[in-house]
């Protein structure tokens, strides 16, 4: 592993173990406090929104400015305000709105540092090592998450809430501090112009640089398909354990764990066994796979043990199919696109996929109030291995000489 991925590494996995301890404190605190669970979900959502929204126009300035002052300056943001979230709270001058506030802050700074990371990866690790980083980057995610979830609720029993948010505001800055010792080679074939073009021009030559590619579209229709099946499995999981058991509550914990066992597991294997050069291939047989998965479990029958077990087995593999698509399109997005519009179309992709998960959770929702769960798992399963299909073929007739030479091309 080259030193500057190291660093980039070790700051995300501290600072996001902090931001989970941080969320489930913060969840619990809300739903304590005020007893509403409608204020909670609030809450959630002040953290995505603002992200959402400016992930579709904040790529323009990741690709303007330097990404590496992006990153530093966010992450250390980040801490201060969570220091500050920790002085209001020892103060007790804390209340919904405060929190409401400083929740969307904190999701403003992450509309720049979550796209600025996956455009900064190919200016410091070899084209060859991409899909490798992406795995490992991936796993840390994925670890971060569970050793997160599992250490929070841990953590807030021992020392209080105070101390977890003191902790993350320490782990961001702390992640800031290494983050600084990253060196990212300057990119020489665009030198800085006299006259540059105004941020709007640039927001406007990145979706011009997007619309123009097929290839790249239906990349990005893929981001949206593969966050808007997570979104699904989301609903299905809860719905399908109170089906199949007496009790609901822990066979959805073991559901969710199966899942996070699945992506980190995967992530472990492509961080050995990379998929550098395959991964178009990987890509859409991923996607194929989860439509059978969909498809197979519809026809799941058997006593209780049995169904457990099928459906623990069908969630695994999700997650290990979610995790190789995951990986394939941000590599292929990361050696197709010319660097300098990366930030733009990470940012892009992160907006269309975090709009797509809430929207399969509504939707399936109320499909779910009108049909069995395993009519729904045979349709959306044939659909996603159709669009699958499709898109496959799609991506495979325009990626020829003329696509190929115009990526490395900028937009004029």
């Amino acid at each position: 592993m080259n030193r500057n991925f190291f660093y980039l590494l070790t700051g995300q996995f501290v600072s996001q173990i902090g931001d989970k301890f941080h969320m489930i404190a913060l969840s619990f605190w809300v739903l304590k406090t005020t007893g509403s669970s409608a204020k909670m979900g609030a809450v959630l959502a002040a953290s995505l929104i603002p992200s959402l929204v400016l992930g579709f126009f904040s790529g323009a300035f990741i690709d303007r400015y330097n990404r590496k002052i992006i990153i530093v300056g966010t992450d250390l943001i980040r801490g201060l305000i969570i220091a500050l979230f920790a002085l209001l709270f020892y103060l007790e001058m804390m209340n919904f709105y405060v929190i409401l506030l400083m929740q969307a802050l904190l999701s403003v700074n992450a509309a720049f540092f979550d796209p600025a990371i996956p455009s900064v990866i190919p200016q410091i690790v070899k084209e060859k090592d991409l899909a490798s980083a992406n795995s490992k980057h991936q796993f840390v995610n994925g670890f971060s998450t569970i050793a997160g979830a599992f250490l929070g609720g841990i953590f807030i029993s021992a020392f209080g809430y105070l101390w977890v948010f003191i902790v993350n505001a320490v782990s961001f800055i702390l992640s800031a501090g290494l983050e600084c010792f990253i060196h990212i080679p300057s990119n020489s074939e665009h030198p800085i112009k006299k006259k540059q073009p105004g941020i709007l021009e640039d927001m406007k030559q990145g979706y011009q640089y997007i619309f123009s590619k097929r290839v790249l579209m239906i990349l990005l229709f893929m981001v949206m398909i593969i966050h808007f099946f997570v979104g699904s499995i989301e609903v299905f999981m809860p719905v399908i354990a109170d089906a199949v058991s007496r009790d609901g509550a822990r066979t959805f914990g073991f559901f969710q764990a199966a899942l996070g066992i699945g992506t980190i597991v995967m992530a472990v294997v492509l961080s050995i066994k990379t998929v550098f050069g395959k991964e178009k291939t990987t890509l859409f047989t991923s996607v194929f796979f989860i439509g059978l998965l969909y498809v197979s479990a519809a026809f799941f029958k058997g006593n209780q043990t049995v169904l457990l077990f099928l459906f623990l087995a069908m969630i695994f593999l999700f997650g290990c199919c979610i995790i190789c698509a995951s990986i394939s399109f941000k590599t292929l997005l990361q050696k197709s696109i010319d660097n300098k519009f990366a930030g733009r179309v990470f940012a892009v992709a992160g907006s269309v996929g975090n709009a797509a998960i809430p929207g399969a959770m509504i939707i399936y929702g109320i499909l779910l109030e009108k049909y069995d769960y395993p009519i729904l798992l045979m349709v959306s399963g044939l659909v996603l291995m159709a669009l699958s299909i499709i898109s496959f073929i799609l991506y495979k007739e325009k990626k020829d000489g003329r696509e190929t030479e115009y990526l490395s091309k900028p937009v004029t």
